[in-house]
């Protein structure tokens, strides 16, 4: 059974009690001391295992957070990193034999952010995630069935 959990600054929650399990893999890493980047939050739901991964650029400076106006989701820094926590969260899927298809959400909270603006990240997102390499016959299951860019109202 999924868990309610609080995201990484305590503003806001996401309710997975729906989801089949759920789970954060920080503490699992790091009880491990694996050096991986991880998404968020893995959950199974409707026979999918998604992975959620939450970023707000819109919280207030005056709490010491950095500015939304220095926060650039184009970066090919931060672009990196989204991708990285794909296939380093991938790894617990495999190693824990998880097979359902898998869908990566990346819900962002941004004051520039649009629909248009998130529809072009997820296209430059996109080009990094094994879509393509999935595509070989020999290769089954797929790796990843869907990427989006949501903000939470969507």
């Amino acid at each position: 059974m999924g868990e309610v959990y609080w995201e990484e600054n305590h503003d806001y929650q996401i309710d997975l009690r729906n989801a089949a399990w759920s789970l954060e893999l920080q503490p699992l890493y790091r009880e491990y001391n694996l050096s991986l980047a991880d998404v968020d939050w893995i959950c199974e739901f409707n026979g999918n295992i998604l992975l959620i991964e939450y970023k707000n650029a819109k919280l207030p400076f005056e709490r010491g957070f950095r500015a939304a106006e220095n926060f650039n989701p184009y970066s090919d820094e931060r672009v990196a990193n989204v991708v990285r926590k794909f296939f380093d969260s991938f790894f617990y899927i495999e190693a824990y034999q998880r097979k359902r298809p898998v869908k990566y959400i990346y819900i962002l909270e941004w004051p520039k952010g649009d629909i248009f603006s998130r529809k072009m990240l997820q296209n430059k997102i996109a080009k990094f995630l094994p879509f393509r390499f999935q595509q070989q016959e020999k290769l089954s299951p797929l790796l990843i069935e869907e990427f989006r860019v949501v903000s939470i109202d969507e």
